[in-house]
């Protein structure tokens, strides 16, 4: 198999947790979230771990990761898409081939299950017309359409999943992608949709409910539960 290099974003600002201070530096169990994400990428067959973080964060640095590989930090853009494109320069600096993996990981995801990983990294090498591979969840509730505070219609729920991270895609095929949403103005909220665009394909591996993402501030009583430590927000 090709080398696997894994990203985690965590430039984000988290503005729906409704906190001063990024979400990925929620603390729990004397751990930040974006500390427990990493630790779940600390698998043997990952190179290296590139992290992506704000122009003006100065807690990533301050952090202890537990992750056996090199760990090198860079800095993202004002979207999510461009800090990943950022992420991907640096691994292809870093001595990275176009056809070399990169695992694309949310930094407020710290609760991905050990053997979901393994699902996604098993299937890598049997894909054959796929760009790439993610996890998702199928839709287990009923989705209703809203207009107004009102519903308008029940939205069938068949074939519809709810995309997670990680997600992995060839470095090459990664960063033509990444480009060509730049060169076009295009806007995706995660990189499957930027394959989707160029009517390329994407493997889904089926995931665990336990690979939650700290996005509202009810969620991080879940991630306590999940973790199995002591809540403690800072």
């Amino acid at each position: 198999m090709a080398n696997i290099h894994a990203l985690i974003v965590g430039a984000g600002r988290g503005s729906r947790f409704g906190s001063a201070l990024p979400k990925q530096y929620t603390t729990i169990g004397n751990k930040t979230i974006l500390e427990h994400s990493v630790a779940c990428l600390n698998h043997e067959c990952i190179a290296d771990l590139t992290l992506v973080i704000a122009q003006d964060d100065e807690i990533a640095s301050t952090l202890t990761f537990d992750f056996d590989k090199p760990i090198y930090i860079t800095t993202g853009g004002a979207e999510r898409f461009l800090s990943v494109k950022a992420g991907v320069e640096h691994i292809m600096k870093n001595g990275a081939s176009f056809d070399d993996w990169v695992l694309i990981h949310d930094g407020a995801r710290p609760c991905l299950p050990e053997q979901d990983l393994n699902n996604l990294i098993c299937v890598l090498d049997g894909l054959t017309d796929e760009v790439g591979a993610i996890l998702a969840t199928p839709v287990a509730d009923t989705l209703k359409f809203v207009q107004d505070g009102n519903i308008k219609h029940t939205i069938n729920r068949t074939n519809l999943y709810q995309a997670q991270t990680p997600q992995v895609f060839k470095a090459g095929a990664l960063l033509a992608m990444l480009d060509d949403v730049c060169d076009k103005g295009l806007m995706i909220t995660d990189e499957a949709s930027g394959f989707e665009q160029l009517g390329q394909m994407v493997k889904i591996v089926i995931g665990s409910c336990q690979n939650i993402k700290l996005t509202y501030p009810d969620d991080v009583v879940m991630i306590q539960a999940l973790l199995g430590l002591p809540f403690q927000i800072t």
